[in-house]
């Protein structure tokens, strides 16, 4: 066929198939080093042959053994074509596309499209007692059009054939495919190729996958700043600050998108890459320094709360600074400890064992189970014992118990961690796997900031819009100012917080120059948070201007901007 990658064979029980070489490990048409000559065909369609070597004293030829070296190169029956009503007796493939013309015995034609495994078209050469060996088959190229000729018992026969777009379709998007050179079905978005292959590759789960991807880790950081955010101006902050912070989150949503793809792949990339250990260390300094300020503050004498009241910004900031700090000393320790030297070489699965990529995950969970458990189980127990304290007594209690908390939280995440890695099970290659630098962290991280003014904004006006009545009551029945805040405020403000959400995650879908620019552009499927992927708006942008017009690429790419479309019209 196109490409002279692929054999087709038919056989006198009227089954058609497609042939190619494969390597088990092979991804993408860059692995196309193998010819039809490294196998033989056999009769099962499940198995494939391998490049025999000769065993003992015999000589081993530099083509053997290069293929024991790379990994051995199977001749595999990619494609199973269906069955024919008699004896195939000529194949025609198109010399510019992947369909090819296949005669049978009782003068059946069919035009096949061997990607998709889709019967194009079929008809019956209008002659009887017909040989088989008097058929002849071929599709010269035509510019608009195949034309398809049959020579049978002495009379020519002419068919005009214009399927449009017969790569395309709702199969080709959306369902993993066998394609040439490659071990299994995959869902492959590849518009341009190094290769001789001509077989188009335009599955679009890539680019949904990478659409998803992008908005779920801008989301994850993102969210949580922007809800804590507003909550934290609308019930603690004063009016006067806040008229001052407010306006100045709001002015974040001004920055052109261009403007932080070009710092995300410049500037941040880069750095995270430079202080990678201490990047994996801060998303736990970092929240942990703000709790302990917290408890701190909560320790300090009621009389003197109100004087420092109009620090508590500055000083939340400080400890934000400190817990930066505190990351980029343990960095080193950590990744000698954890990441056993370097970080890099770890993710990748060169060296080490799973225990750290385990810890990242159970550290977070843990620490939720425990907080969860202690404010069910504990906190009644204080609060019970508490009724005669002082106030800076119950604030040491807290922040002890605050500490203890931490600590066996720690303690569970490393015990869960060392089980898992002690059965043999290793999380690299899943969430975190190969470090490339335009990754999901940096998107995530660069995205995150692109939402939280519009979310914050929204959330912020749902809080304020409680009446002030229900604030004054709970604090009346002697709620705290935060017991109020969690229990009356944002049940109440439940509905336009979700609303603020949703309309950020809109933004998040549709988000084009920061994804382009610092997502590295790589149509693949990986969870992985520390490699690179494409989406959909990124594909429109950088492939629109190149695609021919009215190509089937072309089409695709419109159709890609309706599927883009249709998320965000989903999620609003």
């Amino acid at each position: 066929m196109v490409g002279r990658l692929t054999l087709l064979v038919g056989d006198d029980a009227g089954n058609v198939s497609a042939w190619f070489a494969a390597r088990p490990d092979a991804v993408d048409d860059s692995s196309n080093s193998a010819s039809s000559s490294s196998g033989s065909i056999t009769d099962d369609p499940d198995s494939s042959s391998v490049a025999d070597i000769p065993e003992g004293p015999e000589e081993v030829s530099e083509e053997q053994a290069e293929a024991a070296v790379s990994g051995a190169t199977r001749f595999i029956r990619g494609h199973d074509l269906g069955n024919g009503p008699a004896a195939v007796a000529a194949l025609a493939p198109s010399s510019r596309s992947r369909e090819t013309a296949v005669a049978y015995a009782d003068g059946s034609v069919r035009v096949l499209q061997v990607t998709t495994n889709d019967v194009l078209a079929e008809a019956k050469l209008p002659t009887e007692n017909l040989r088989p060996s008097e058929i002849v088959l071929t599709m010269p190229p035509g510019e608009q059009e195949t034309t398809l000729y049959a020579a049978a018992a002495g009379r020519l026969y002419r068919a005009a054939l214009d399927f449009g777009y017969p790569e395309a379709g709702l199969k080709a998007y959306f369902r993993p495919l066998h394609y040439e050179s490659y071990a299994e079905p995959r869902h492959v978005w590849q518009t341009s190729s190094a290769t001789n292959a001509g077989e188009p590759k335009l599955g679009l789960m890539p680019l949904v996958f990478g659409t998803l991807k992008a908005t779920f880790y801008s989301l994850l950081f993102g969210v949580p700043l922007a809800l804590l955010a507003a909550l934290y101006t609308s019930e603690f902050l004063s009016k006067p600050a806040r008229s001052r912070v407010k306006p100045v989150i709001e002015v974040m949503a001004s920055l052109p998108s261009v403007v932080l793809g070009f710092l995300a792949a410049i500037v941040f990339a880069p750095l995270v890459e430079s202080w990678l250990p201490s990047v994996i260390a801060a998303a736990l300094t970092v929240p942990l320094t703000l709790l302990v300020a917290a408890r701190i503050w909560q320790s300090l004498p009621q009389s003197t709360r109100p004087r420092w009241g109009r620090w508590r910004l500055p000083l939340a900031a400080f400890a934000i600074v400190v817990g930066f700090a505190i990351a980029a000393l343990l960095g080193g320790p950590i990744e000698r400890l954890v990441f056993a030297g370097d970080v890099k070489l770890w993710l990748n699965g060169q060296i080490g064992s799973g225990f750290g990529a385990w810890l990242m995950l159970f550290v977070p969970l843990s620490a939720i189970v425990v907080a969860t458990a202690a404010g069910h189980w504990l906190d009644p127990l204080i609060l019970r014992a508490a009724g005669d304290w002082s106030l800076k007594r119950f604030g040491i209690v807290e922040l002890l118990r605050f500490s203890i908390s931490t600590l066996l939280a720690f303690s569970s995440a490393a015990l869960a961690s060392w089980l898992m890695t002690s059965v043999g099970l290793d999380p690299r290659g899943t969430y975190v796997g190969t470090y490339v630098q335009r990754n999901a962290l940096v998107v995530g991280f660069v995205m995150g900031f692109a939402i939280i003014p519009i979310i914050y904004t929204l959330a912020d006006d749902a809080l304020n819009a409680v009446p002030e009545s229900l604030r004054s009551a709970s604090l009346g029945a002697g709620a705290t100012q935060w017991q109020t805040a969690l229990r009356v405020v944002v049940p109440t403000a439940m509905s336009g917080l979700f609303s603020a959400v949703m309309v950020g995650l809109g933004r998040a879908v549709g988000e084009t120059m920061i994804v382009l620019m610092a997502a590295g552009n790589t149509p693949i499927m990986e969870f992985n948070i520390f490699n690179g992927f494409e989406t959909l708006s990124a594909a429109i942008a950088t492939e629109m201007p190149e695609a021919v017009r009215g190509s089937t690429h072309f089409r695709t790419l419109f159709l890609a901007a309706l599927v883009l479309f249709g998320l965000t019209f989903l999620v609003n």
